[in-house]
């Protein structure tokens, strides 16, 4: 879509420019670090010719050219877990930031090398206070194997890029601490701390700012159960995701479990919480101290939230995962589950209509959030030469991003079906479907750039690998899932494992790529698109990706005409 509202920006310019009028337009970028740029909304002004000015174009967003035209790229592995990623203009590069000071930096999302900075070696000084609030929560604790799941982002009205951690404690003392350096990989200083939980003691709020934001020193009954941190109402201060709306204002998500999915509006020009935003404390809604809840809660899973602003849909999308992130035992079942709002502070729904919020301990989590992909196998992974040979499993803790073209990707942590816990980064393009759903990529991406006018039937006519990935949403050990074999007839139906339609369509915006298929009483929308598979030989296959108004994620890969 990125590149068909290109073409219209560019049709327009043009015109423009014979008439001697030049016009500013939003750059409709999320979450990335413009250093040349200090307006906060993210609007860059498109002319040196300022003289002549009419009112942007709103309601399109300009991006740069393909940076992609489709050369197989060559992979090299990282392990960063929990990876969130940044884009950085300056050096043109993509930055991960991960749990226990892992980062890796790469220039084409394919091939990732890491790095260390000053954190890695300064982690006692600059997150002191924070470890010291963290040991009320143990005898023996050490902050060195707790700083987990960092946000990297660059503040324009700072002029900074700020580095939000997670000081993870036991007993639920943890904190997001903010540090920021004038260079992504550079010397960052502690500023301040953005939230704290776990307090059961009335001495041991002292140090944090829950005072200030309540105006008592007392700790309300709400957050205690039995004399302990009530786990079903406070969350785990940990994961943050910090990003700007619409509007240009900042906000962070954050939480783990427990009490749920949080989000405190924050000052943009000190980069810390606002404290002239104000929440009242209500049921199921917000929380005077941690904000709005807009998801989870009652002990129910969820954790490393992402959020996403797409200026093309006009929503904001909420990622979050869900079970427990291991692949051996039974913590295991690790998946993303998505969302999305038209408001910041929600309610957020998913395709069926769920809101990512939980009511009771009851509620079942299988029917909240569309589930993007679980444990899956295809065939071409056998050849593939990488731990994925046998399968994926338990992928998550995710980010997600809008590149300066207007293509969509998706990052994450993998584990595979080894019998280990071995992970490694992946990073899959995502594409709107008409329902405004980003639809995830069959394979990593390598390159592939889909074709906006569609495809040939005999291209797309054939038989396929295929993976139902449910809905499934527990913490026991989970297998593999089941790979299924279809074909797509020319006459539109589907036979094999699963039968039904499909077809192949023109959206309203040109683009010829959609497909929509109907199993049963289901309607699933989403894309075909011609990609590398992950074989050594990394064959161009057919692939289709499609989410269900059942929550339901379907995807195909071809085997044969």
């Amino acid at each position: 879509m990125g590149r068909i509202i290109k073409t219209v920006i560019f049709t327009i310019i043009t015109v423009l420019f014979f008439l001697g009028i030049m016009s500013c337009s939003d750059s409709g970028i999320d979450n990335t670090g413009d250093t040349t740029s200090d307006n906060s909304t993210g609007s860059a002004d498109m002319t040196s010719d300022t003289s002549l000015e009419t009112e942007p174009e709103t309601d399109l967003v300009e991006y740069e050219d393909l940076k992609y035209d489709g050369t197989l790229l060559k992979t090299e592995r990282v392990t960063v877990h929990d990876p969130n990623i940044v884009y950085n203009h300056e050096t043109g590069e993509y930055y991960i930031f991960g749990s226990h000071m892992a980062w890796a930096k790469s220039s084409d999302l394919a091939k990732w090398r890491t790095f260390t900075m000053s954190v890695n070696t300064n982690f006692r000084k600059i997150f002191k206070t924070n470890g010291e609030w963290a040991s009320n929560g143990s005898s023996n604790y050490d902050i060195k194997g707790n700083l987990w799941a960092p946000c990297v982002i660059y503040n324009k009205d700072m002029g900074k890029w700020c580095l939000y951690m997670s000081v993870n404690g036991d007993n639920y003392y943890s904190s997001i601490a903010l540090a920021v350096s004038d260079k992504i990989n550079g010397n960052y200083e502690y500023v301040g701390t953005v939230v704290y939980s776990g307090f059961t003691k009335n001495e041991h709020i002292d140090i944090t700012d829950y005072g200030l934001v309540t105006g008592d020193t007392r700790i309300a009954n709400r957050y205690l159960s039995g004399g302990k941190w009530n786990s079903r109402y406070g969350p785990n201060c940990i994961d943050p995701c910090v990003f700007y709306d619409k509007d240009g204002e900042l906000w962070m998500v954050y939480g783990s479990w427990f009490g749920g999915i949080f989000m405190l509006k924050l000052d943009n020009k000190t980069g810390l919480r606002d404290y002239t935003y104000t929440y009242e404390t209500k049921a199921n809604v917000s929380d005077e101290y941690f904000g709005y809840r807009i998801s989870g809660g009652y002990g129910l899973t969820g954790e490393g939230a992402f959020i996403v602003w797409d200026k093309e849909t006009g929503y904001y999308y909420l990622y979050v995962s869900y079970c427990g992130l291991n692949a051996t035992d039974n913590f295991s079942g690790y998946h993303i589950r998505l969302f999305r709002s038209e408001n910041v502070t929600g309610p957020y729904y998913d395709a069926a209509g769920n809101e990512a919020i939980c009511r009771s301990a009851n509620d079942n989590q299988m029917k909240k959030g569309i589930k993007l992909f679980g444990n899956y196998y295809f065939s071409s992974l056998k050849q593939s030469g990488d731990n994925s040979y046998k399968g994926y499993m338990s992928g998550g803790h995710n980010s997600a991003f809008i590149d300066t073209d207007g293509q969509r990707y998706i990052v994450y942590h993998t584990r595979f079906n080894l019998g280990t816990e071995w992970h490694a980064v992946r990073v899959h393009q995502q594409f709107m479907n008409e329902d405004g759903w980003p639809v995830t990529a069959v394979y990593e991406f390598l390159g592939s750039v889909i074709s906006k006018d569609g495809y040939p039937m005999e291209e797309i006519v054939g038989t396929y690998e295929y993976v139902d990935h449910g809905l499934a949403a527990s913490t026991q050990r989970m297998g593999m899932l089941d790979t299924k074999t279809v074909t797509l007839n020319a006459d539109g139906t589907i036979s094999g494992d699963v039968t039904g339609t499909w077809e192949q369509r023109t959206g309203k915006d040109g683009l010829g790529y959609y497909a929509t298929f109907k199993i049963k009483n289901t309607v699933y929308k989403g894309v075909f698109f011609k990609q590398y598979d992950e074989s050594k030989s990394h064959n161009e296959v057919m692939t289709f990706t499609l989410i269900g108004d059942d929550d339901k994620s379907i995807w195909g890969s071809k085997i044969s005409d």
